[in-house]
This record gives C-alpha cells, structure tokens and sequence, in this order.
C-alpha cells in the first residue's frame, strides 16, 4: 500500500511538473540541462551498432536540450528480468524501453508513470502514432504507461529464384496456397533419396517465436490466448487447429525439416534460407542478415493467412518507451520521450535498424519516403491494418513461455518418432497457466 501511494503520488506530481512548465510537443519550453538514464533494447546484431545509432539520436537531444542522457544497450534476452529487479529494488533508469507483449505485466507493477492528460498532451497527444500500434501500448481500460517507439511485424519472405525454377510466379496468399507451394518447393534436388530443399524453415525450437506463430494463426482461425475475462483458452477448439496448423508443416505436409526441431535461433533458420535449403519463411526482420551476407535473392510478401478466416498476419511487434515513476527527473525524461518519438527521429531511428516508425508521418519524411525500400509497403500495411496485439493481462510471459514450450515439445517429439499430441499439450499448458 505504501508502494502504491507512492507511485500515486509521483504521477501525480509529474502531471503539474509537465503542466506547470507549459511544455508542449515541438515546442521551446522544457527544462534545460541535467541528466537522465536510459535503458534501451538491442535493435541489430551487435550492441555496438545499436549504441552507434542511438548515440546519434541523443547527441542531436542534448544539442537541443542541453540534457545528457547516459544509456545502456540491453539485449531482449536480458531485459525483462533487469527491469523486474529494478522495479522491486527501485533501481531502474529514468526512461525505459519495454516489448509490446509486456506492457500488461510491467503496468500490474505500478512502477510506469501514467501518459494521458497533460503529459501525453505534451507529447503531441495520440493522434500522430499509428493507431493499431498505439492501442497495443495500453491495458484496455486501464491508463496509458507507455507511448509506442518502435515497431515491427512478421512477413513472409522467399526466393523468388527457386520459385521461378519450379514454376512458381507467385507468392502464395492464403495458408492453403502456403502449404501446397511449400509442398512443390519441398524437393531432393540432387537425386540421392534425401530431401536437401525446403519448403519452409522455422526456428522450431525457439519458445518465443513459436508463441509467436501460435498467436498469429489462433487470431486467423479465431482463437486467442485468453477470454474476455482473461482467462487463458491455450486449448480451445481453435487455438488447438491453428497449432496443429504450423506443427503441421513438419508433421502433415512435410515442409519443415524434422531437425528444425533442434533449431532454436531464428538466425539459423534465415541462414538455411540464405544457403538455399529453403525457400520461404515467416520472421520479422532478417534484412540486416540478408545484407550481412550479400544475399540479394529474396522478396517480401505479407504472412498468409487462412482462405476463410481473420485477416491477421502478425502480432503488434517491437518496442514501447516509458518513464518510471521513481524517476526524479520527470520533466527532462518526458522531454526525451518527445524527441524520440518526433517525426524527425522515428525516420532516423527506423531507417538505421530497418524497422517500422510508429508515427505516421515518417513515413512521408524523405529518408524514408525517398529510400527505395521494397519492404516498406508490405511491412506498413500489415502494421496498420493486419495486427493484432497480445494479450495485455499480467501473466503473458507466463502465457507465452506456456504455449511456447508446448509448440516445440510437439515438434521434438514428432521429430524424435513420437507423437506431436498438439492438443494434449495444449491442455496441460492451459492447465499450467490457469
């Protein structure tokens, strides 16, 4: 209770800071020098490169505000577990990235700053970011704790050399189309009995993106992870058919090969893909691993989606930012959310990581407009029209972890000479959560 009070209280206090000083986004009032912390999330391969493009960022923010802000890159494997000490020990930076799947657990925490009224106001109010991602930054009903950041979704990607070899001169929409060009591009190519080209390569071992996947294909056969009461429906009728769905590309239409099963980084699915051992799949961005190995023969499609169901072709990805209510310096850390999120630096920030902004007239600024960038039109369609968000209750890491494991013990054990039993791990998943 004390806690809690506590946090009521610096909300509170943050409001008439930000009100008192007549910010305004894009405005000159602020606050002018001092400093901040930040906890950023990794965006690209190696923590250098992301400190490079976030350093760039924040030079042109202290030129501007006289603020310094002192920023550690923090890998997504990392994160979550930091900022759950920082939360309990009150030890956490002033400004915070979180993931978008976990905006419902971190605010059960009362530990974010509320951004609605005078501080969201004060950010340019929520018309300027995109509106599918922005209603992903908040528990419905609750207050608002996080402003989008960054954003991405998963797309299909294939080769367009190998579909041309199999007479294939398009990419299949539908998942039906999906598995049965998968089944075409499925092939022994060099005549020794063992099949050495894919239709399909996932990381069939990697929990979160098999969650992922799940989410994805339970939405289009409409399903979910949980009810309205949010209470978790892992084993429902429809949940159960969109995972039999994907553990079915190895098990029924034999796309995948069964070693996926041991693959547990999606990088190691994008290099089957860049060696040629597969021709589609379904990730998020591998375009800085595309280009980190010179490998030019791809092409973007949007994810499938079932002939008759939703049309859902990805989950709300990416990065959400907020401020700690602990934080003793609201205003500078508020000043910083606003140029993070401006026009300007979600242009900037999008074009060095190859993800999408969540404001949308970046999307008209030259840096991206003029770029050439293929990927763009897909990516951006699907972010604003063909998402859906996780779950926003407390316990979606658990739920995740949950279906997650029951996905890759299905694939393990089908891969292993036993049964993939979607349905009766899903049960026990269910089980576990509830």
């Amino acid at each position: 209770m004390t806690r809690m009070k506590t946090i009521a209280g610096a909300a509170a206090a943050a409001a008439v800071v930000l009100a008192a000083s007549g910010c305004s986004a894009g405005g000159d009032a602020g606050a002018e020098g001092g400093s901040i912390t930040w906890w950023a999330t990794q965006q690209t391969a190696t923590i250098g490169d992301s400190e490079a493009a976030y350093q760039a960022a924040i030079d042109r923010f202290t030129d501007e505000t006289g603020i310094e802000v002192e920023f550690e890159v923090i890998p997504w494997a990392d994160l979550y577990n930091r900022i759950l000490t920082a939360v309990s020990s009150g030890t956490g930076p002033d400004v915070l990235n979180i993931g978008t799947t976990w905006t419902g657990s971190l605010h059960d925490t009362g530990a974010l700053s509320t951004i609605e009224g005078e501080s969201l106001d004060w950010l340019g109010g929520s018309d300027r970011f995109v509106p599918a991602v922005y209603e992903a930054a908040q528990v419905p009903g609750e207050t608002q704790d996080a402003v989008p950041f960054l954003s991405n979704v998963y797309s299909l990607y294939y080769n367009p050399t190998l579909f041309a070899a199999a007479g294939i001169t398009e990419p299949p929409a539908t998942w039906e189309e999906f598995v049965e060009v998968g089944q075409q591009l499925t092939v022994d190519t060099d005549g020794d009995g063992a099949i050495d080209q894919w239709g399909y390569s996932g990381a069939a071992a990697n929990v979160q993106q098999n969650a992922h996947m799940a989410f994805i294909l339970g939405q289009q056969f409409g399903g979910d992870f949980v009810d309205d009461e949010g209470e978790s429906t892992l084993d429902s009728d429809e949940q159960v058919e969109a995972v039999e769905a994907y553990v079915g590309l190895m098990t029924d239409s034999q796309i995948m090969a069964p070693s996926n099963a041991e693959i547990d980084l999606g990088a190691d699915a994008v290099d089957q893909f860049i060696n040629g051992d597969a021709a589609m799949i379904l990730q998020q961005n591998p375009i800085e691993q595309f280009t980190s190995r010179d490998f030019a023969d791809w092409a973007i499609a949007p994810t499938p989606v079932l002939s008759d169901g939703e049309d859902v072709e990805s989950m709300i990805a990416g990065t959400n930012i907020t401020v700690l209510v602990d934080s003793p310096n609201q205003e500078q850390a508020f000043q910083f959310v606003e140029h993070m999120t401006s026009v300007e630096e979600q242009a900037e920030l999008a074009s060095a990581f190859g993800l999408l902004p969540v404001v949308t007239d970046a999307y008209d600024e030259p840096l991206l407009a003029d770029s050439g960038d293929t990927t763009l039109e897909v990516r951006r369609d699907a972010q604003a029209n063909a998402s859906a968000p996780f779950p926003l209750v407390g316990n979606i890491g658990e739920i995740e972890a949950a279906v997650g494991n029951a996905v890759r013990e299905s694939f393990q054990a089908y891969a292993t000479g036993g049964d993939a039993d979607v349905a009766g791990r899903l049960a026990a998943a269910n089980g576990q959560v509830r």
